[in-house]
């Protein structure tokens, strides 16, 4: 009897919390936010983008009983923005209106700069991710959920991959840059800290927002700006199969000639990217034309040593060496190049 006691006792204790638990998450205010972005520059040397974009809030408050003030739940941040003053969103405000029921709309507009960090892995055939999150500045995810306003997106009639993209960015994307897909998720953020405050737990949670637009970048213009000049110097060292085994000279001047121009070109396009500390798609097609080009140097030495000798079986290896070198040397750059891309 004792133990069915001491079990019953344990379920009622166990349904009690749950009971609480389900309490102060029906009492957080849910916030429903949208934006529709009109603009996006991304600066790559600096890990920024510039954009431009509405947003807009829509809640419910009864100042009597919730102890806030409608001012105190839009008192939101962006967490990744340049520069961006405290105030920020309650500064951008340009409409703020009662829908009745003790539900409110605000709207406004915002300009500036965003930290991001672009990987250039498979740069030129790379993707970046820009993202604009938000989340308040002293209300927790107990008091507070940010969501997305799925039903004003919906209205839209935007396909759910373009949501909050002006038609404007999707029908006159930039030279270099496309917008591949956008998306708006809510999350959370859990600071290890109670930022010296006694009332606060040891972990704070926060309610957040994350608005990404993933871009591709255009690979037409990076045909002329690299694989062609870099397909010349890569022509100029093929000829060195081609040429007679005695002329030395001739095949080492294309050689080296190539290898300075190929030095001086990965400079050149390494000069329009930050500073990076791993290897990106272009660094490994360069050091692949670097081993090419010392390979074509090793095979004229090899073939004109052989070629110079007496012997008519070597003057005939000689030839043969040419021979292969010449599907070889191909081959092995465009293998690569496939295989370089993850």
């Amino acid at each position: 009897m004792k133990k069915l006691l001491i079990v019953f006792c344990l379920l009622q204790l166990f349904s009690i919390h749950s009971l609480n638990a389900q309490a102060k998450k029906d009492a957080a205010t849910t916030l429903k936010f949208g934006i529709f972005l009109k603009k996006i520059v991304p600066d790559f040397k600096e890990n920024k983008f510039y954009a431009e974009f509405y947003w807009w809030v829509k809640f419910k408050n009864d100042s009597t009983t919730s102890g806030y003030s409608n001012q105190d739940f839009i008192n939101l941040q962006y967490v990744n923005g340049c520069e961006t003053p405290n105030d920020a969103f309650t500064s951008e405000i340009q409409e703020e209106r009662s829908l009745g029921n003790n539900t409110f709309y605000y709207t406004g507009y915002h300009q500036g700069s965003f930290f991001f960090l672009p990987n250039f892995s498979n740069y030129p055939f790379d993707r970046q991710e820009l993202k604009i999150e938000l989340e308040h500045a002293l209300m927790l995810d107990e008091e507070l959920h940010i969501v997305p306003d799925f039903a004003s997106f919906r209205k839209s009639k935007m396909s759910k991959d373009f949501y909050g993209i002006s038609t404007d960015l999707l029908t006159n994307p930039s030279i270099s840059l496309k917008i591949d897909k956008s998306s708006i998720k809510q999350g959370g953020c859990t600071y290890n800290s109670d930022f010296g405050d006694p009332d606060f737990p040891a972990n704070s949670k926060y309610s957040r927002l994350t608005f990404s637009v993933s871009l591709d970048r255009i690979v037409a213009p990076y045909i002329t700006k690299f694989f062609i000049p870099l397909g010349i110097i890569l022509f100029l060292v093929y000829f060195v199969f081609f040429i007679p085994a005695e002329k030395l000279d001739m095949a080492a001047g294309l050689t080296v000639t190539s290898l300075l121009s190929a030095i001086a070109f990965q400079f050149t396009i390494n000069s329009d990217l930050p500073e990076i500390g791993y290897l990106i798609y272009v660094d490994k097609v360069f050091y692949l034309t670097y081993i090419l080009i010392v390979f074509a140097m090793g095979e004229s030495l090899v073939t004109f040593y052989l070629d110079s000798s007496e012997n008519e079986q070597k003057k005939q290896l000689a030839m043969k060496i040419d021979l292969y070198s010449r599907f070889i040397f191909p081959i092995i750059f465009i293998v690569f190049s496939f295989l370089f891309i993850s």
